[in-house]
Parts: structure tokens; C-alpha cells; sequence
């Protein structure tokens, strides 16, 4: 006896409701409304993938090997500076040419604080773009 009063309170709350959405639905929808396809698109842009997201930078031995060959030097004042294995250099320079045997590890420890925003503007550039650095014109 329980179930068939639940079954009545259900079914006449269903009833209730259509009533008051019956009432609802017949009023007239304007119909003058039209979006534009950039209105649509600035709409769901926010939830859209973008290339970055979709592209992802895949390491294989070739593209280790290619980033082993190559370093980024910055010429500063007459002297060269460039990072490899996470260990920042200089060397001086002749003319265009690097000399090897000049080569040392800049000490950043005993650097005043101009000496230390330039070498930070150094890094800066020799980092710059490094993710995304294909050594390609295209």
C-alpha cells in the first residue's frame, strides 16, 4: 500500500510540473536571433586545443645527438660566451675567431651586481627560444 501512495504523490507532482511547463513553453520565442561564426568561435575558443597543445616536442637520438653538435655563443665585448652541460663559459676572441685555449668557466660568485645583469642578460639570450629552436629558416 506504501508504493501505491509514493506512485500517486509521484505522479501528481509529474502533472504539477508539465502544468507549469506547458505554460513556460508556449510563450513565443523571439525569432530575429543570429550569431555570427567569429561570435561562436570567441565562444568556445577558451575550450579549443591549440597547435602547442597538440604538437609535442618528441626527444629521439637524432634530435639529442643534433642538440649535442650545435651551441649558442653570444659575442660581448670582444669575448665569447655559450653554455654546455649546464656550465656557462667565455673565451676571447681574434677577429671572428673563438680562441679555445682562453676558455674558462665564468666565476658568477666574485661579480658585482653590474657584472651580474650583464652576464643574466647573456643567459637570457642564449636561452631564448631554446624550446622551440629548429635551426631552420621554414
Amino acid at each position: 500500500m506504501e508504493y501505491f501512495v509514493g506512485s500517486l504523490a509521484t505522479l501528481a507532482i509529474l502533472f504539477l510540473s508539465k502544468m507549469l511547463l506547458q505554460k513556460t513553453i508556449n510563450q513565443k520565442v523571439p525569432s530575429g536571433i543570429s550569431y555570427s561564426q567569429s561570435y561562436l568561435h570567441s565562444i568556445i575558443a577558451p575550450y579549443m586545443l591549440t597547435n602547442s597543445d597538440i604538437l609535442n616536442e618528441k626527444q629521439s637520438q637524432a634530435s639529442k645527438h643534433l642538440e649535442s653538435l650545435y651551441v649558442r655563443i653570444v659575442v660581448v665585448d670582444g669575448a665569447a660566451y655559450w653554455i654546455k652541460n649546464n656550465i656557462f663559459y667565455i673565451a676571447d676572441m681574434e677577429g671572428e675567431d673563438v680562441l679555445k685555449e682562453t676558455t674558462r668557466q665564468v666565476d658568477t660568485m666574485s661579480m658585482d651586481k653590474v657584472q651580474l645583469e650583464k652576464m643574466m642578460f647573456i643567459i637570457e639570450k642564449l636561452t631564448e627560444g631554446k624550446n622551440h629552436d629548429s635551426r631552420n629558416s621554414g
